[in-house]
Formats: C-alpha cells, sequence, structure tokens
C-alpha cells in the first residue's frame, strides 16, 4: 500500500509541475495578444493630429464596428481597405464613443466617428454595418455595440459579420432561424452557445440576401469582393482583388471548401506554442502615413496570433499615422523612447518609397534595432505570403501551416522553407516534470533512511 501511495505522489509532482509550468507560460504568452496599452497621448491641433473623414452623399456607407476594449486586426482591416478601394462607398470605424480603441496585438486605432457623430452625419442608418470579431460579445461593455447592430438592422442596414464576428451578430439574436456560418475553430463553440441559428460548414460565407457570415479570417476578402461583385460588378471586385495581388478569387463565385477541422499534431503545436514557447522576441512594427491597412494585419496577424513575437507599433514621433484609406493610428513609441527590440518591421509593399524618411531618422538616431522590409523586397505578392514565410524561418514550418489554416488562408498553408519543428519544446516540459520527480524521490528516500528518533528530533525542532 505505501509503494502504491508513493507511486501516486510522484505521478502527481511529475504532472503537476508539469501543468504549473504549463499555467505560468500560459498568462506570459496569451499577453501578446493583450498587451496593456500605454499612455497614448494624441495630437489636438497640427501635423499628426486627429482628423474627420470626408462624407460622399452620392455613396453609399459602410461602418466597420469597433469593440469597446478589443477587435481582432484583420476582420476589422479587410472590409475597411477592400470597400475603400472599391472607391464606391463611404468607409468609416466605428464605436460608441471617438476614443483609442485596441486592435489584438496591440496596435491601437481611432475610429472614425462615434454612433452619435456617424447619425449625425447621415441622417439615417448606414448601407452596410460589418461586425468583426470582438471577445466577450456579451459582457456589459459590449451591450451599446449590441443595441446599436440591432438599431440599424431595424432601419434597413444590411448586416455583415467577418468570422468570430458571427458570434456578435448572433449574440443580437437577428440569426435566429437564419443560416450562417464562422471560424473553423470555433463553430462548433458558438453553435452550441447560439443552438437557433443553423451554422452551415464547408464554406467561406453565406450569403443570406439581406445579410452576409464569413467563415475563418481570410474568408471576409471573398465574402466582401462577393458584395462588391453583386452590388457594384465583377469588374470592380476583380480589380480590388488585384490590386492587392488576392491569389483565390475563384472562392468569390464558388464559397464551397473542405472544412478545416483541428488534427492532434497541429493541435500539439498550438498548445505547446501557448504553453512552453516563452522566449518571445520582441520586435518594432513602424507606422507611417500611406501603409496598407491589409499589409498591417497580416504582420499582426502572423506573428502576435502565433504566440511566437511581441510586437510594439513604433512611428518617428508620438503623432496619429493615417493608413492609405484613412484610418488614424495612435502608435505607442516613438523612436527616443521605444524599448529594446530584436529587429525593427517595416510592413508594406511600398515601403521604401513611403517610410523613406523614417527609416532615414531611425538610422541617423542611433537605434541599434537592424531595419527588415517585410513586403517591399516582393511587392507583387499577397499581404500573408511574407510574413508566413518569415514566421516559417524565424520559428518553424509547423508553426507557420497552422496560422495558414487559422487565417483560413488556402495557399499559403504549405511552407516547404524554413525550420523543423524544435525538439527542445518538446522536451522542455518532460524535462521540468522529470527533474520534480527525481527531486522528490531522491528526498524521499533520503527521509526513509533516516531513524525514527531522529524524524521525531527533526519534527520536534521545527514545531518548536
Amino acid at each position: 500500500m505505501k509503494k502504491f501511495i508513493r507511486i501516486v505522489i510522484y505521478a502527481l509532482v511529475f504532472i503537476l509541475s508539469i501543468v504549473a509550468l504549463g499555467t505560468i507560460g500560459y498568462f506570459s504568452t496569451i499577453s501578446l495578444t493583450l498587451p496593456k496599452p500605454t499612455n497614448l497621448s494624441i495630437p489636438q491641433s497640427g501635423v499628426g493630429s486627429l482628423q474627420t473623414k470626408s462624407y460622399d452623399p452620392t455613396k453609399p456607407t459602410v461602418a466597420v464596428v469597433l469593440g469597446d476594449n478589443r477587435t481582432e486586426d484583420t476582420d476589422f482591416l479587410i472590409p475597411y481597405q477592400l470597400f475603400s478601394a472599391s472607391e464606391a462607398y463611404n468607409v468609416y470605424a466605428v464605436a460608441p464613443e471617438r476614443k483609442a480603441t485596441s486592435l489584438a496585438g496591440g496596435l491601437e486605432v481611432m475610429p472614425d466617428f462615434s454612433y452619435a457623430e456617424l447619425n449625425t452625419l447621415l441622417g439615417k442608418s448606414p448601407d452596410v454595418v460589418v461586425i468583426p470579431a470582438i471577445p466577450n460579445p456579451e459582457s456589459a461593455d459590449n451591450r451599446p455595440i449590441l443595441t446599436w447592430i440591432k438599431q440599424q438592422s431595424d432601419r434597413g442596414s444590411y448586416i455583415f459579420s467577418i468570422c468570430v464576428g458571427a458570434e456578435v451578430f448572433a449574440a443580437t439574436g437577428l440569426l435566429d432561424g437564419r443560416i450562417a456560418t464562422t471560424h473553423w475553430g470555433d463553430i462548433d463553440r458558438i453553435q452550441a452557445l447560439y443552438p437557433a441559428v443553423n451554422w452551415a460548414r464547408g464554406v467561406r460565407y453565406v450569403d443570406g440576401g439581406t445579410y452576409m457570415t464569413s467563415a475563418g479570417i481570410t474568408s471576409g476578402i471573398d465574402a466582401v469582393l462577393h458584395y462588391i461583385a453583386q452590388h457594384n460588378g465583377d469588374a470592380v471586385a476583380k480589380t480590388v482583388a488585384e490590386k492587392m495581388h488576392y491569389p483565390s478569387y475563384a472562392f468569390v463565385d464558388q464559397p464551397q471548401v473542405e472544412q478545416y477541422s483541428a488534427t492532434p499534431d497541429l493541435t500539439a503545436v498550438g498548445l505547446i506554442n501557448i504553453l512552453f514557447h516563452w522566449n518571445h522576441p520582441t520586435a518594432g512594427v513602424l507606422v507611417y502615413d500611406g501603409i496598407n491597412e491589409l499589409e498591417l494585419a497580416a504582420t499582426y496577424d502572423t506573428y502576435v496570433a502565433t504566440y511566437t513575437t511581441r510586437l510594439m507599433s513604433v512611428s518617428e514621433t508620438r503623432q496619429l499615422i493615417t493608413t492609405q484609406y484613412g484610418l488614424q493610428i495612435v502608435p505607442r513609441w516613438g523612436f527616443n523612447d521605444v524599448p529594446a527590440m530584436e529587429r525593427l518591421i517595416v510592413p508594406g509593399s511600398q515601403a521604401h518609397q513611403l517610410a523613406a524618411t523614417e527609416i532615414s531618422a531611425w538610422q541617423l538616431n542611433g537605434n541599434s534595432a537592424p531595419v527588415f522590409y517585410l513586403h517591399a523586397d516582393d511587392p507583387d505578392k499577397f499581404a500573408f505570403d511574407a510574413p508566413l514565410k518569415d514566421l516559417a524561418r524565424q520559428e518553424n514550418i509547423p508553426t507557420a501551416v497552422l496560422n495558414a489554416m487559422r487565417l483560413e488562408y488556402r495557399p499559403g498553408t504549405m511552407q516547404t522553407e524554413g525550420s523543423a519543428w524544435p525538439l527542445w519544446l518538446t522536451i522542455r516540459p518532460l524535462l521540468v516534470g522529470l527533474v520534480s520527480l527525481a527531486l522528490t524521490i531522491l528526498i524521499s528516500r533520503r527521509l526513509r533512511r533516516l531513524p525514527m528518533t531522529r524524524i521525531s528530533d527533526l519534527t520536534a525542532q521545527t514545531q518548536a
């Protein structure tokens, strides 16, 4: 019996030490996607101050929703860029209040309008309301968002969700009895929460006539292009796709695909990266006026979302940066106060031209981190190609493959250049468990060898 108890204790020590290690790793790693913002001062006037986007009353209006605290970056930036690139719509980021809000990974943006400001501008509801993924949609903080979406639907707005934005859509009750889809990794969970919705699998999007839902992240590209093709013509949609070198236009007309599922090997890759990949390199991301929204999203949604890299938004000075289509970004760091980093990532296929002044200032300022042009050296590729390839080199091929699946980026799923899976990541938790087990066995054996009188003396001394 004593031997059995010892075996149970040893097994618990081995398992619990790994669990404790994984718990510490989890909270350390998960903070990469939820970094706390610094004091984000916003210039009140002059260069880099808050601007108001123009309004063309002859064009329909698309309102892309921002969460109160956090919004998934690619879900938000896909519709913002694509509808803007069509040149057929007024496109605005909207939120309950016009204050800085975070995109996943620590990129702060300013809404173009608050709900009240947009209503004053339009005098009616927007023609299209787009819902990205927003965490905890039924929380008290997000109730104003759900209420506003329902109000716009009642007034005739076309409601459009991207990826897990379908959970927010479902939380409004507007999808009850309707067909919808969402990210392959979340659809079972969301179906359990909202069983009144008919959840469809194996499609890039569901066109419900008066609403639309898209599947995993980049599936939103197909859904938006499908909407543009239906309302503005196929030629306009193809022009938008060509501008961003999108390789999968066939899905715009034929959304049927094989449904992804989490295979055991890739599930293990994801869990190990979350729980036991503690050495997160820190990189700056240079934001500059004219930066392309989707290329910026691809940067954050590749490195941070794989729990491998800590990113910091950096600009020459702490002033608002305006993207290619007019979104204003609040950088966290300037060149003079940015913490140490391994490299400065410069997103954007036009970065050599648009960021030349900033790069020169970075180098003259004496910053030691090397500059890495992510897209500019191969400008005719789709936004996600370069970061996925770099991720495979920086980390390993399985991590890049898993991220391509998470992104639902089908042409990018297979990565052939890069590192193999590092054995040390698998061995690390086992070594910790074995070391804990060995120490426990050693202490146990020494205690068993002590005479009972010595043990009694030690106990008495401890109690004294």
